[in-house]
């Protein structure tokens, strides 16, 4: 990832040590949580689970390193009304065209996870469930070959949450998110043609 590079974690802004400690409080408010407490705290011992409750808390930003403009590529890469650039037939390989998308919401789901080992021995996981919605405006994308080589972006907002053993972590509600100018793909993103339409409507800019 670039400096440029916006991630989840940003978005979250999961930073400071107040918010570990209120993490904290939320993971051992759950019933569903003192199983697992319990089945460490006698392998390794209340202490080392204080510690390592603690380590998790700390962790769980490392979990968020998803690049949004994955999230959003993996969107685009789906809808069924940009599947009709893949059509050679009625555009070239070597064609470029310029696709502009109406404001349209981008939903995403993660399920990451962190195992707790005790002498290196598995001893329990946790589950987190991370939910982020886009909402993206002033989008053009540049099409070649059915691929998406790179996106202009506009203003984009979001809301999402961090959820584990039935407790929420971190909530926000429309925040704004600071999308780079252009959005460069290492790879182009081959498009696909999705079974449903993702809801917007496109136009397309020939160049």
């Amino acid at each position: 990832m670039t400096p440029d590079t916006r991630t989840l974690r940003d978005f979250f802004a999961l930073a400071d040590d107040d918010q570990a400690a209120q993490r904290v409080a939320a993971l051992t408010s759950s019933p569903a949580f003192a199983t697992l407490a319990e089945t460490v705290s006698s392998a390794a011992g209340p202490a080392r689970w204080q510690q390592a409750l603690s380590d998790v808390a700390v962790a769980i930003p490392d979990l968020l390193q998803v690049d949004v403009s994955s999230v959003l590529a993996g969107a685009w890469k789906k809808d069924r009304e940009l599947g009709r650039f893949t059509d050679p037939h009625q555009y070239a390989p070597d064609e470029t065209i310029l696709v502009e998308l109406t404001t349209h919401v981008v939903t995403s789901q993660h399920r990451p996870h962190i195992d707790l080992l005790v002498n290196d021995q598995p001893y329990g996981r946790l589950d987190f469930t991370v939910e982020i919605a886009l909402r993206v405006e002033g989008i053009v994308l540049t099409i070649k070959d059915g691929k998406i080589w790179k996106a202009t972006t506009g203003p984009c907002t979001a809301s999402g949450r961090i959820a584990c053993a039935g407790q929420t972590l971190r909530a926000r509600e429309s925040a704004p998110v600071q999308l780079p100018g252009t959005l460069v793909f290492d790879r182009p993103i081959p498009i696909a043609i999705a079974h449903q339409p993702a809801g917007w409507e496109e136009t397309p800019l020939r160049s």
